[in-house]
């Protein structure tokens, strides 16, 4: 049955449009909500392989007994996944792609908590600004 050139025609192409799309948008957030479960499997099986011998018929506590426990990670540090060497790099390099020259960084300290100097300077930078 071939939908008519009228107003009906139309209204019912609407209708139609408007329920296939949250068909559509419901697929999408039913996929986003696979990928935890889809990447948990897959990490379950990387694990595996890592050249640990696992007896044939054992369940995946049996691996989680074999496998020896991750390492924390502690980095003293301001930034909470660099240690302050890679932090130091990052930043002569940084620094360098903004100068176009080369940077030597002769002292490093983290800021304490009240040292306001960056904030200071930006609020006096903003407030300086008039409008003419």
């Amino acid at each position: 049955m071939p939908i008519q050139d009228n107003l009906n025609g139309a209204l019912l192409i609407s209708v139609i449009d408007f329920l296939l799309s949250f068909v559509i948008i419901g697929g999408i957030g039913l996929l986003l909500a696979l990928f935890p479960l889809i990447n948990r499997c897959f990490k379950h099986d990387e694990g595996a392989g890592h050249g640990q011998d696992v007896p044939a018929g054992s369940a995946p506590a049996a691996l989680a007994k074999i496998s020896p426990p991750p390492k924390p990670v502690t980095l003293s540090g301001i930034h909470p996944g660099l240690s302050d060497q890679q932090l130091v790099v990052l930043l002569t390099a940084a620094a360098y792609e903004v100068l176009g020259e080369p940077v030597r960084i002769e002292t490093f300290r983290p800021l304490a908590a009240k040292d306001w100097n960056w904030a200071a300077q930006g609020r006096s930078v903003l407030q300086s600004h008039r409008l003419k």
